[in-house]
């Protein structure tokens, strides 16, 4: 800043007076010999008057000595270059929004998490009727449901991130397991094709159902294709007689002789009866098959009832025991108590079912 006062004098020398204590000062300093306070001397653009040649400031418009009067000219820049000037000078330095402070780390984190919360709600919306499709079409989706139970305790303990990776997951999972089921029953279309030109049938029917299969899923329609494979399987039915149908009793025997073999039931004359049913299938008698199946069902049974209170009992303690030790057991809880309703309704072959999924699920805790 310049001095109150401030001048040249005769011999060239700035002088001015501190604006602090008043002391007149000879010469460019920076802080007051008087005082002490520091400050700066500013330099003042200075041009000479056209009429007398005194100095004045370059913004003067009239004359303190003379008193002429005459118009300042400044140096203008064109438009077009201007902006091509202010263009580049964009390039080179940062505008007011390049220059603004970057966003915390707890920030990004913070926005990552809103647009994940956000999302989610539209995830769920995803999945769910995944689950009911494969629910309804007989599909194991037991993964699926752990998964989501996981999604959900995720949720609880506001980890949105891991909530969302684990729905994810799920759809992953199911649309996996329903892609599974649609591969085997297409495969099994394509078989009973052979079948009925063994029959003298004409399959066309069948054939159509798995080109309207394929179709379906190259659009991304799971459900759409698995009601192909209802109507493949129904033209099929009525072309092969009570091939359906055995081999379906056939498939469903050798499902229950797993499950009871996961609990140490006696199996052994039900697996002999299958082995009878799929050797009466080989010669085309699809009827004796269907009878040595039924069979093979009944013989299991006869047991299967003691066994699954049994197991009942085993997994409620099981489940008390994880409980008391702190172990998240929200999906133990849902699939026992399924398996217990499916019992009290004397639907043994449904309960063994969840208490294999029981079963399985207890590894993870």
């Amino acid at each position: 800043m310049a001095g109150n006062g401030s001048s040249s004098n005769g011999n060239g020398a700035f002088e001015f007076d501190c604006p602090e204590c008043g002391h007149h000062i000879v010469g460019e300093v920076t802080k007051c010999p008087n005082c002490g306070v520091e400050f700066v001397i500013e330099e003042v653009s200075e041009e000479t008057c056209p009429s007398c040649g005194k100095p004045l400031p370059a913004t003067a418009t009239r004359c303190e000595s003379c008193g002429a009067e005459f118009e300042v000219i400044t140096e203008t820049v064109p438009s077009d270059a201007k902006s091509e000037a202010e263009a580049s000078a964009g390039a080179s330095s940062p505008s007011a929004d390049q220059t603004a402070i970057a966003p915390s780390a707890e920030e990004i984190k913070a926005n990552e998490e809103a647009e994940l919360r956000h999302h989610f709600p539209e995830l769920v919306a995803e999945v769910k009727p995944l689950l009911t499709l494969a629910r309804d079409n007989g599909i194991d989706a037991s993964e699926g449901r752990r998964l989501i139970d996981k999604a959900v305790r995720s949720g609880k303990s506001s980890d949105v991130r891991a909530a969302v990776g684990y729905v994810q997951e799920c759809k992953r999972s199911i649309t996996s397991a329903i892609n599974g089921r649609l591969d085997k029953d297409t495969e099994y279309l394509e078989k009973l094709v052979d079948v009925a030109k063994s029959m003298n049938s004409n399959p066309a029917t069948i054939s159509d159902a798995i080109a309207q299969i394929r179709t379906e899923r190259d659009a991304g329609n799971l459900e759409g294709a698995l009601r192909r494979t209802i109507d493949g399987k129904k033209a099929a039915e009525k072309l092969t007689g009570r091939y359906i149908e055995a081999h379906e009793l056939s498939d469903q025997l050798e499902s229950l002789i797993q499950g009871g073999e996961r609990f140490y039931v006696d199996v052994r004359e039900a697996r002999r009866l299958l082995t009878e049913a799929r050797d009466a299938g080989d010669h085309g008698d699809w009827s004796m098959m269907s009878i040595l199946a039924i069979k093979g069902r009944e013989e299991i049974l006869k047991t299967l009832p003691d066994v699954i209170n049994i197991e009942l009992k085993k997994a409620r303690s099981q489940l008390l025991d994880a409980k008391a030790e702190g172990k998240d057991v929200a999906l133990l809880i849902k699939v026992l108590k399924e398996a217990g309703t499916a019992a009290k309704q004397e639907k043994y072959e449904d309960a063994l079912e969840r208490l294999v999924e029981f079963k399985t699920e207890a590894k993870y805790l």
